[in-house]
């Protein structure tokens, strides 16, 4: 009789016990191989820190390759619900996200980190609001400037480029290699490294960053620092997939903090970014910085130009390039950049 009773509490207390809520499983898809610097420095460990610290609410499954998630769909991807989180390059959807493009236009001094400062705050400010409102970003991730880079021969200056076979990423860095007498290239990253030992090509502009992954080092030999354009990537979620999970799940992933998590990516990538030039300068390299005259008169001479094809082709241009000039010079203020 005493163990009937004692089942039959049991039973009642386990009825009236609320049901353990189960995590909620979200698959990321970075779209990098496994090794890739930016899964090994950042998105590998930010999801390993959010399912440690998340108590059971979400559970992110990492998967890299690019059978899920590439350059090309990453965005269909996450509004599809193949994958719930992807990471990706602004600059690979120009269509989509032309305002957002801001941070590719050149001549605008900066680190990583100061970008994705400026980044962020622009975008809490409402900036990118047409492009990004069916998405829930996690995380920016930027790339510092593009160099110039060129296999034999010196690079001292710009002009060193005139006659050179430059390979580029956007029609505004087709621009300056054409102004210096140079001819442009659309070459992806892959194939550059073939394009140089066969001498398809004579250069790039490029980060370091892409230099001991690629191993560009062993096809380039001279590279001048000078500011030719940067990069933003976004770790995201799709709004209406992001906004059904639980508040628990929410803040686990941080959405209250993305501008905090963005600047230690920043911060990351100009780490890296540091590391690679120092691999190559090791190789026996040659590496120079403009001289700051030249840069000046390159500004004056092209900027207007260069200026105008990002503000005809992104929604009220002048505008937004004039606020990511001004956030940057805040961005950079506020981190010890500049006084």
């Amino acid at each position: 009789m005493r163990k009937n009773l004692t089942a039959l509490c049991l039973a009642a207390a386990t009825a009236l016990t609320p049901l353990a809520t189960s995590a909620e499983r979200l698959v990321f898809g970075t779209g990098n191989v496994v090794i890739h610097p930016l899964n090994e420095r950042i998105m590998t460990p930010w999801a390993e820190r959010v399912n440690a610290e998340a108590n059971g609410a979400v559970d992110i499954n990492v998967r890299h390759g690019q059978m899920l998630v590439n350059g090309g769909n990453y965005v269909d991807r996450v509004q599809d619900d193949v994958v719930q989180i992807a990471f990706g390059m602004l600059v690979f959807n120009p269509g989509r996200f032309p305002r957002s493009l801001v941070s590719t236009v050149p001549f605008i001094e900066g680190s990583a980190e100061a970008s994705s400062l400026a980044y962020c705050n622009l975008y809490e400010a409402g900036a990118f609001d047409d492009e990004l409102d069916d998405f829930q970003p996690l995380m920016f991730v930027p790339f510092p400037q593009s160099s110039a880079h060129t296999n034999g021969g010196p690079l001292t200056t710009m002009s060193d480029l005139d006659g050179k076979k430059i390979m580029v990423g956007s029609p505004i860095a087709s621009e300056i290699v054409s102004a210096y007498g140079g001819a442009p290239l659309s070459i992806i990253l892959p194939e550059q490294y073939q394009a140089l030992q066969r001498s398809t090509a004579d250069g790039n502009f490029m980060t370091f960053t892409a230099f001991p992954a690629f191993n560009l080092d062993e096809v380039t030999s001279d590279h001048l620092l000078v500011p030719l354009g940067g990069a933003t990537g976004m770790v995201f979620m799709d709004r209406e997939r992001f906004d059904a999970l639980s508040d628990e799940a929410k803040t686990a992933l941080g959405a209250d903090s993305v501008c905090e998590r963005s600047r230690e990516a920043g911060a990351e990538v100009d780490l890296w970014e540091a590391e690679s030039m120092a691999y190559v300068k090791a190789q026996g390299h040659t590496v120079n910085e403009i001289d700051p005259e030249e840069f000046a008169a390159m500004r004056d001479n092209l900027g207007e130009r260069i200026f105008k094809t990002f503000a005809d082709r992104a929604p009220d241009g002048e505008n937004l390039l004039a606020e990511w000039i001004d956030a940057i010079d805040a961005a950079r203020r506020e981190i010890g950049e500049i006084e």
